[in-house]
């Protein structure tokens, strides 16, 4: 699971480490205690602050020793635990989505969202209003109705419900009744993600950090 921007390859250990050190950021919001993750990992401390001073050196965290005796300052970049904030996706009319990472969002725990978009459009309001940010986990939606980041023809993209008919079809569904509900050929439609969630106005701003 890397996310540097520096592309250097790590050894199996350092991997391992890295590994380690993201996934409990995410679970819990703070670097682990290094004794523990020294034992855990079944190598001894000295060698472990080997590996964290050499993902330093290749871009992957910063490292900052603070002497003798004491545990040294850990930090990951955003990009390491945050949701990807992936541009707009249009709730509105088809339009093309923009995919690349502009921002990310620290939310550690929130393990289930993949990445997340800025709405552009009113269709799904007044339950996701224009300039929202959502949540989204990339599966397959488990149940009709769920609210999908949704491409039409691998170009057209919209934020819709999503509701699957007999006959090989499927419903686009607005919140928004001045949108017509759309049907179009299942075989068109793939779903890139499934709502989880949003992030509005000033919440959501207070938290983006730059890609």
């Amino acid at each position: 699971m890397r996310a540097s921007s520096v592309d250097q390859p790590l050894t199996p250990t350092q991997e391992r480490v890295y590994t380690r050190l993201v996934d409990h950021q995410r679970r819990t919001g703070r670097m682990p205690d290094l004794s523990e993750m020294a034992r855990s990992l079944g190598i001894h401390y000295v060698s472990l602050r080997q590996h964290l001073e050499a993902l330093q050196k290749k871009g992957y965290l910063q490292f900052e020793s603070r002497g003798r005796g004491r545990s040294p300052h850990l930090s990951l970049p955003p990009q390491a635990t945050g949701v990807p904030v992936l541009g707009e996706i249009p709730a509105g009319p088809f339009d093309s989505a923009i995919a690349h990472p502009e921002a990310y969002l620290p939310l550690p725990g929130l393990m289930q969202a993949s990445f997340a978009l800025r709405v552009r459009g009113d269709s799904m309001a007044d339950l996701i209003q224009p300039g929202d940010v959502v949540l989204l986990s990339r599966r397959e939606p488990a149940r009709d109705g769920e609210i999908c980041a949704v491409r039409v023809e691998e170009e057209d993209a919209t934020l819709k419900y999503v509701r699957r008919l007999s006959g090989g079809k499927v419903e686009l569904i607005p919140h928004n009744d001045s949108y017509p509900t759309l049907t179009v050929p299942a075989r068109d439609v793939s779903v890139d993600g499934v709502y989880l969630g949003l992030l509005r106005g000033s919440a959501a701003d207070s938290l983006l950090e730059p890609a």
